[in-house]
């Protein structure tokens, strides 16, 4: 991250940022600054060189509170950035007019400086697109299906409140912190929650004052949850494995007050590979039925060979066999690590990493790269094309339908 934040606060930024969002930025963090502000009252040219120093400075002698500014600026301190805050500032309607020259003549937008100043002048435009950086960020995310389809989350401000309490309580209980914000958003049928909160205490020594000292500080990390009313499923990502199935018993005890909600025996039983072993290292996904995928590539796959731990009973991988390939011939690969064996009581496919393309009207696709490694795993960017991948693992078999499963016992 060091890096990230020398590469931000560059020679070219203290140059041309103006000097008056910069003093409001390190104004927020004036009492453990080593920088005498009063320098910014005098000579432009002083002060811009007193703050090119302070910030070639190592990263260390920073405010820990500055640092923290800085790292959530330089995530949306560039053109894709820029796009966002102004997307959310449209979506939040809220104006955000160009800045003009002395003569009233509108200035070219940088993306560093339009962050800064969104920072300091538009907090809700700025959390929220925070918020949404840090949704799209999240690849691995924990899913659980719910007992049943079609159930609303209760949104209002008492069951908002209520699972604020109840997940500080949790991150507070894990050293995290007291701090605990939650934003809100709602995307058709889906509520997306973004929790921000502390991070475990850090200490890192610095010299201060021609002394060594040691300080401790806090960082802001992000959890993701998002529910699907229509699917019954809860996807959580940024949560320790060990506290995931407490987060779905929160949120569901706190928005739908049904605590076992999520708590089903099958609740995480959600993928399989099954199709794939049956038919063997020939399998080929079909896409037929979407036009806009031109190609699903199998460039990853890795197979167990199973067996029995004479001391417990219980089944354990004896040994793996791994391939990789870019040009859809892992299974290929698979099947001469084993051999030519099949699968069956043996062989098992542990997982496979596949890469879909899709037509976005160019001569390049879009690709996207997709790992399934069952029971639990579908782990790819879900800020796009989330639907139309999920449509194809079904209906290549590679994803349970629990409810229909339930719908034919009774039926039975």
């Amino acid at each position: 991250m060091a890096k990230n934040l020398k590469k931000f606060v560059n020679p070219k930024f203290t140059r041309t940022i103006g000097l008056a969002p910069m003093r409001r930025l390190l104004e927020r963090h004036r009492d453990a600054l080593a920088l005498d502000l009063s320098i910014l009252d005098g000579d432009p040219a002083t002060a811009r060189a007193a703050i090119q120093d302070f910030f070639a400075g190592p990263e260390e002698a920073y405010p820990e509170g500055l640092v923290a500014d800085l790292h959530r600026i330089a995530e949306v301190g560039d053109a894709d950035g820029l796009r966002l805050l102004l997307d959310v500032a449209d979506r939040l309607c809220i104006a955000i007019a160009p800045e003009r020259d002395p003569d009233g003549g509108e200035t070219c937008q940088d993306p560093k400086h339009f962050a800064l100043r969104v920072f300091l002048d538009f907090p809700l435009v700025f959390e929220t697109a925070s918020d949404m950086l840090a949704m799209t960020a999240r690849t691995s995310l924990a899913e659980y299906a719910g007992v049943e389809e079609g159930v609303e989350a209760e949104l209002t401000e008492e069951t908002k409140a209520a699972f604020e309490a109840a997940a500080a309580k949790m991150f507070e209980a894990d050293h995290r912190g007291c701090y605990c914000r939650v934003g809100w958003y709602a995307d058709a049928d889906e509520v997306n929650l973004v929790i921000t909160h502390g991070s475990l205490v850090r200490t890192t020594p610095i010299v201060d004052a021609g002394a060594e000292r040691v300080i401790s500080f806090r960082a802001a990390e992000h959890a993701v949850l998002s529910y699907s009313a229509l699917a019954g499923r809860l996807k959580i990502g940024g949560v320790p494995m060990a506290r995931r199935a407490e987060v779905a018993k929160v949120f569901a005890t706190t928005m739908m007050q049904r605590p076992e909600f999520f708590a089903a025996e099958d609740a995480q039983n959600l993928y399989t590979l099954a199709p794939i072993e049956r038919i063997g290292c020939g399998f080929t996904f079909n896409h037929a039925f979407d036009p806009g995928i031109r190609e699903v590539q199998i460039v990853a796959a890795q197979a167990d060979l199973m067996g029995v731990n004479p001391r417990t009973g219980q089944p354990r991988v004896l040994r793996s066999v791994s391939s990789r390939d870019g040009f859809d011939s892992a299974l290929a690969g698979l099947s001469d690590g084993m051999r030519g064996e099949p699968f069956g009581n043996d062989w098992r496919l542990n997982h496979i990493d596949i890469r879909i393309h899709f037509d976005v009207g160019g001569r390049r696709p879009a690709k996207v790269a997709v790992k399934i490694k069952p029971p639990t795993s579908a782990s790819f960017k879900r800020h796009r094309f989330e639907d139309r991948i999920m449509t194809l693992l079904r209906r290549n078999g590679l994803v349970h339908d629990r409810f229909a499963d339930l719908a034919a016992i009774a039926a039975e």
